[in-house]
């Protein structure tokens, strides 16, 4: 069967599906990515057909009032003003992905359509073949409602009201973009759409799975039987990649090794945050990995000898080694962390980053961080003390990578997808 997977996003909005390519094609179904121009080397190295999309809407999720509305900065207000321009902006962008995602799937006329609610086209198309698509969410609190934790983007917990009020208001311009992102075609398509027929298919209707493990985030009782809990998937480590002698001979050396990441986020300052991070290191004599990776972090030329530099290295080599991590809080890393039993610190920049840190001090596996725009010496040193000192934290991440191991939700996954 002809499969496409659809994402428009950074590089944690890639992986899963790249994870469900895989499991895909060992069933033997025939597999395409369509991906932002930019991911072309990573599909390319995966080995599955590639179809690559505008590059220009991943820049404008990396533009400073998208970072208002994904939680970085601002208040409830000015996230409310940045979520409307950003909208009313990507409309324009959105015809010229739209008419990308119509024209593959004309041309390839797959059996099955995954994608992210970044991708427009195949909420329509999927009224008009229902069976065969997929909504996939890496971040819960996107659509559908919960009154523990405001929507994505909307600020922490608010409040059950708010809370609720928070997704009905997002949701409200998501189902008018679709509906006036598509209209040139639903006649094409012949469909009759409004905005109570898009409201209806993607909250009671379209299937819609989110890969995150319900040991961090269990199904809430109140979501339709249409919504899944998958679990945490990820792609297989590239058997290719070997550690050098200087990092092996560096982790024997060392106990309670710490392991210290900002993924693929940057800030203003990358030097100056290393710095200040080094000298709590440094003061406190704490062995530590610091993972350059996309630039939040950098490399400095006066570095003591238990802290050693790296620019990119296998999350599922390394964290299974580390007695407990700090990162920006991507989705992937904070699985693959607690999977791997390691207590675990966030220092939140933007997005679904400031949920999972709300949730980490109740499943007190961490205490809570603070937020890259906050972030200070004080603050930083006081965490990563409570982090290494308080045995419980890492006592209660095993606990929990060790569900998460015993965790198997492959074939429920493809279940789904394949609507068997």
């Amino acid at each position: 069967m002809k499969a496409i997977l659809l994402s428009l996003g950074t590089r944690g909005d890639i992986e899963p599906f790249l994870a469900i390519a895989e499991k895909l094609h060992k069933k033997g179904h025939d597999v395409v990515c369509a991906f932002p121009v930019q991911f072309k080397k990573l599909v390319n190295e995966s080995k599955y057909e590639f179809y690559g999309l505008s590059e220009k809407f991943l820049e404008l999720l990396e533009g400073e009032k998208v970072k208002i509305v994904l939680g970085g900065k601002g208040n409830v207000f000015q996230k409310i003003g940045a979520l409307i321009w950003m909208l009313r902006t990507s409309q324009a962008m959105q015809k010229e992905v739209i008419t990308q995602q119509h024209d593959l799937i004309e041309e390839k006329q797959p059996g099955i359509v995954v994608y992210n609610q970044k991708c427009l086209y195949p909420m329509i198309w999927g009224i008009k073949n229902p069976g065969k698509t997929t909504l996939l969410s890496p971040l819960p609190c996107t659509v559908h409602e919960t009154g523990s934790h405001a929507s994505l983007g909307m600020g922490s917990d608010l409040g059950v009201t708010l809370n609720k009020f928070t997704y009905r208001f997002s949701n409200f311009f998501l189902f008018k973009t679709i509906l006036s992102s598509t209209k040139r075609y639903h006649k094409q398509l012949g469909i009759k759409v409004n905005y109570s027929i898009i409201k209806k298919h993607i909250l009671r209707e379209e299937e819609m799975i989110y890969t995150i493990s319900p040991s961090l985030f269990p199904k809430p009782s109140d979501w339709p039987e249409n919504v899944h809990i998958v679990g945490y998937h990820e792609k297989d480590v590239n058997s290719d990649w070997k550690p050098s002698k200087k990092l092996v001979d560096f982790i024997s050396k060392h106990d309670k090794i710490l392991f210290i990441t900002f993924g693929s986020m940057t800030n203003p300052n990358p030097e100056q945050k290393t710095k200040e991070i080094l000298s709590v290191l440094t003061k406190h004599k704490i062995p530590a990995i610091i993972n350059t990776a996309s630039g939040g972090l950098v490399k400095v030329q006066e570095c003591p000898d238990h802290v050693l530099f790296l620019d990119t290295i296998p999350y599922g080599w390394i964290l299974p080694k580390m007695y407990a991590a700090i990162h920006h809080g991507g989705s992937g890393t904070l699985h693959t962390a607690l999977k791997y039993g390691c207590a675990t610190m966030i220092i939140p920049h933007i997005l679904d980053q400031h949920i999972w840190n709300d949730l980490l001090p109740k499943l007190k596996v961490g205490p809570k961080g603070v937020s890259i725009k906050k972030f200070s010496i004080k603050s930083f040193e006081k965490g990563v003390l409570d982090l290494l000192h308080n045995e419980k934290y890492k006592e209660n991440a095993i606990a929990i990578g060790n569900k998460m191991q015993n965790e198997n939700y492959e074939d429920y996954l493809l279940k789904v997808i394949l609507k068997q």
